[in-house]
């Protein structure tokens, strides 16, 4: 028996939040990746098929070492095709006066970041991720303007790109920088309630949220329920919690020119993201796309559901095997490494096993690769690292 040839799935990066305790509205201080799933339709005996997603830029440090098992070989060789859930990105983007320069003969932060973000949600690499938006700032009105759920609901709710790329560029369109002040604790607690509902109703979808801003946390108030706004610590608490939750939902932050970096840094790590994405102040639009992919990159899931022929029994946990390949090279086995004490993949539960998880080395490497590509062998015995 001999595999055909290998064809590449678009696998379309995914992110989701989920009601962490200690987020809620009304000022009170608060401290507090979906996985890749097997499909079994059309997996079957001498057939191939691929997986791919495109993250941004980068290489695999240490190669697997193996080859793939012998198509001819008696073992009953089939594949299974990776598929990779919807990921929910909710932006919450900065429209602060500062967004707009006193120079009229330069161009704006504003008008830059436009020009960033249409290009981004029309780029066809990024089909099928759904995004939400919405601006900070809000208007005054009769909420306290402490209050996080003021934050929650998007002013373009979430759908899947490319569909949902004009009423992103409408709403950006129709926007203005006109907030005197940069309330960044209501309004990512704010998301991270909205993301934290989103992956309650959908469970098995990752969410995240991307905090865009180029300023240090200013107002709403002195105190939000015993929390000073201001404190970058208090900012950081919340997007601890969102890391925290189980799926996590975490936060990603973009700091354009003038950002405070300390603050945009500590946030993020808080956040489950290591450090702030920054954008420099030439170029500006090229750059924000970039960092925008950067971050869609870094969100994708290194988990992929135990296929269903061997969840039901058909194949042997230990007749596992996974092919992994970057950059266009072609698909080596990737080990299993239980310890995963360098390149491979485990099992979430040895026992009672549920999904694949690649180990953080790879997982590392996919994130950061320009195309990576996943595909799972089923009945040749499991090559161990």
């Amino acid at each position: 028996m001999r595999l055909s040839p290998l064809r590449r799935l678009s696998l379309a990066p995914v992110l989701g939040l989920a009601a962490a305790a200690g987020l809620h509205g009304a000022c009170a201080p608060d401290s507090g990746i979906g996985p890749l799933s097997s499909s079994s339709e059309g997996a079957s005996e001498g057939a191939a098929s691929g997986g791919s997603f495109e993250p941004d830029g980068g290489l695999l440090g240490d190669a697997p070492i193996e080859s793939p098992p012998d198509p001819d070989a008696a073992c009953g060789l089939v594949t299974q095709e990776a598929v990779v859930v919807p990921l929910n990105l909710y932006i919450m983007m900065d429209k602060s006066s500062s967004m707009v320069g006193d120079d009229p003969m330069v161009e704006s932060k504003w008008d830059s970041a436009k020009v960033g973000l249409t290009a981004f949600v029309n780029s066809a690499r990024f089909a099928g991720v759904r995004v939400a938006l919405r601006f900070f700032p809000r208007d005054a009105d009769g909420v306290p303007a402490c209050d996080q759920n003021a934050y929650k609901a998007p002013l373009v709710p979430f759908g899947p790109l490319p569909g949902n790329a004009g009423a992103i560029v409408d709403a950006i369109e129709a926007e203005r920088p006109d907030g005197l002040s940069t309330p960044i604790y209501p309004a990512l607690g704010g998301a991270l309630l909205q993301g934290i509902e989103t992956a309650k109703n959908h469970p098995g979808e990752a969410s995240a949220v991307l905090l865009v801003t180029d300023g240090k946390p200013q107002g709403p108030a002195a105190q939000c329920g015993g929390a000073n706004p201001e404190d970058p610590a208090a900012i950081a608490a919340l997007a601890a919690a969102g890391a925290r939750y189980r799926p996590p939902v975490r936060t990603f932050v973009i700091g354009l020119p003038g950002v405070d970096q300390s603050t945009a840094n500590q946030i993020a790590a808080a956040g489950g993201t290591d450090a702030a994405v920054l954008v420099a102040s030439t170029n500006i639009a090229s750059e924000f796309e970039r960092a925008l992919a950067k971050v869609t990159g870094q969100a994708l899931p290194c988990e992929v559901e135990v296929p269903a022929q061997v969840a039901g029994g058909q194949v042997a946990f230990n007749d596992v095997n996974v092919l992994f390949g970057l950059d266009g090279a072609p698909q080596d086995i990737l080990p299993q490494s239980p310890g995963c004490d360098g390149p491979g993949w485990r099992y979430d539960d040895p026992s009672a096993p549920k999904a694949l998880v690649l180990c953080p080395d790879t997982c590392s490497a996919a994130r950061d690769a320009s195309v990576a590509k996943i595909q799972i062998l089923l009945g040749c015995e499991t090559v161990i690292r």
